[in-house]
């Protein structure tokens, strides 16, 4: 039931059209492995492990470690919460493409785009610099993981990404509506 609701979260104010698409979810007791291959610019395969603790699967499944899972709801408001880590990516490709930027109403698309890349460039820049964050540095690999953790701060720690990021945490509360520890 927890991670039921944990899962939900995102979809208070967007609604069930965030499930489309997709129907499973699927759960291990722990961190995962999932095989990984790059093929470089010169043609030479790499390949690798990657441990996890989620994975949204394009077009498949949803996957979480109940470890990490258990964990985030022990710790609820450090910024960390894997479910809605992974829930704010299934929303992020519904528009076709995992870039950061979920389905948004046109009018609305200019100024989102503006903001957050303007937020996640300065970000990277702390980050690239090696200074210390308020937010999990995490975000600064890619756009699409810039929104997915900004999306598990909105949840979970509203005030430090008010503090950090007010414009993304403006963005985000219109999308998803007030973080439920904003009105508590």
């Amino acid at each position: 039931m927890l991670l039921a609701a944990l899962c939900c979260l995102p979809l208070l104010e967007f609604g069930a059209g965030g499930l489309r698409g997709w129907s499973q979810l699927l759960v291990y007791p722990d961190a995962f492995r999932v095989r990984r291959s790059h093929v470089d610019a010169a043609g030479v395969l790499h390949e690798w492990d990657d441990e996890l603790a989620g994975e949204a699967w394009d077009h498949g499944p949803l996957v979480l470690s109940w470890a990490d899972v258990q964990a985030d709801l022990e710790e609820p408001d450090t910024g960390y919460c894997v479910a809605v880590h992974e829930m704010a990516h299934k929303l992020d490709v519904l528009d076709g493409e995992l870039d950061g930027t979920p389905p948004l109403p046109a009018a609305w698309h200019r100024q989102w785009a503006r903001d957050f890349q303007r937020a996640y460039d300065g970000f990277c820049a702390e980050v690239d610099a090696g200074a210390e964050t308020a937010i999990d540095p995490y975000a600064a690999e890619a756009p699409e993981e810039f929104f997915a953790v900004a999306t598990e701060y909105h949840f979970s720690a509203p005030a430090v990404l008010e503090q950090e990021m007010p414009e993304v945490a403006a963005h985000l509360a219109r999308f998803y509506g007030p973080s439920p520890l904003r009105t508590a």
